[in-house]
């Protein structure tokens, strides 16, 4: 039977996940059709509209993991004779929903559409800014560690093949030992 080795960085993503999912369901276009964990350095505009229960697609990914000094989350420049094994995990948030796009008679979608879609990221990114600010802070495992993070900024993305969204990142402090 395989064994999850790691105990910090996925562990951080999926709490996130939970909370960041949470929080769409109660946005302006709701639950998103999936909600999931993803791997790699790009998230594909593949899933926004006509995707059943729900709109688009929204996930968290690990960007980064890099070892850092008491001065967190500054970059560990050299070995230390004895590391404090100091993580920072930046955390990668995001959601795609369905674009306006020009219809199959080649017209223009209207200045309501418009501005329903920028409602919509607009509200995700407010969603994501929730769960950043409450997930790390609220949790029962955040209180016993005195986490730390850094919410980052919120970008857009897109629109691109029919999706519209946004991203932020959200750096979170972890401890990693050697086991016995």
């Amino acid at each position: 039977m395989a064994v999850n080795l790691d105990q910090v960085a996925f562990d951080l993503a999926a709490e996130l996940l939970g909370c960041f999912c949470a929080a769409l369901e109660e946005s302006t276009a709701g639950a998103a059709c999936r909600c999931s964990l993803l791997a790699g350095a790009n998230v594909a505009a593949d899933l926004c509209c006509d995707c059943g229960d729900g709109n688009g697609q929204a996930w968290v990914r690990v960007a980064e993991i890099w070892p850092t000094t008491a001065t967190w989350p500054q970059r560990l420049a050299q070995m230390e004779k004895c590391p404090l094994n100091l993580w920072a995990v930046e955390l990668e948030m995001g959601a795609y929903r369905c674009a306006a796009k020009i219809d199959n008679r080649g017209r223009f979608p209207s200045a309501a559409r418009l501005t329903r879609d920028a409602e919509v990221v607009m509200d995700d990114a407010a969603a994501m800014r929730r769960a950043a600010n409450c997930c790390f802070r609220t949790s029962e495992a955040a209180r016993q560690s005195a986490r730390r993070f850094i919410v980052g900024g919120w970008r857009p993305l897109g629109p691109e093949g029919g999706c519209v969204g946004g991203q932020m990142s959200v750096t979170v402090s972890a401890y990693d030992c050697c086991p016995a």
